[in-house]
């Protein structure tokens, strides 16, 4: 079952006390969200991750900028807005993938228009 609920995101790099929408599923199940974001607002999706984990998205005019966690803390960046972003953390990847825990992959809508956003988080046998 997927659940939706508005958090507050203590990681300050990411959302700087804005409100966050998060999804979360069962492990080691392909959770996603699609939706539209307004200038500086977040969405998030999250699950745990055993061997490995991997974060999709596209997001349509400016882009987007993504995001991977674990457990809260920033293991993979897209830098700046992106309109396609793609990442696997694996044992053979760069940067490899640092350990079981908990994951989110996040987008960030930085730019000044709203940006319709598509993402996904992939573990274990799905990636």
């Amino acid at each position: 079952m997927i659940r939706t609920r508005r958090i507050a995101l203590g990681v300050a790099a990411l959302a700087a006390g804005a409100t966050v929408l998060t999804v979360s599923s069962p492990a080691h199940a392909l959770a996603g969200w699609g939706g539209t974001l307004t200038p500086g607002s977040v969405a998030c999706v999250g699950q745990y991750a055993a061997t490995k984990v991997q974060g999709d998205g596209t997001a349509t005019n400016d882009g987007a900028k993504f995001f991977i966690y674990k457990n809260g803390v920033l293991v993979f960046t897209t830098g700046g807005r992106v309109p396609y972003f793609l990442k696997a953390l694996t044992a053979t990847s760069s940067p490899a993938f640092p350990g079981p825990d908990a994951y989110t992959v996040c987008a960030k809508n930085t730019g000044a228009t709203n940006t319709l956003v598509n993402m996904h988080i992939a573990t274990d046998g799905e990636v």
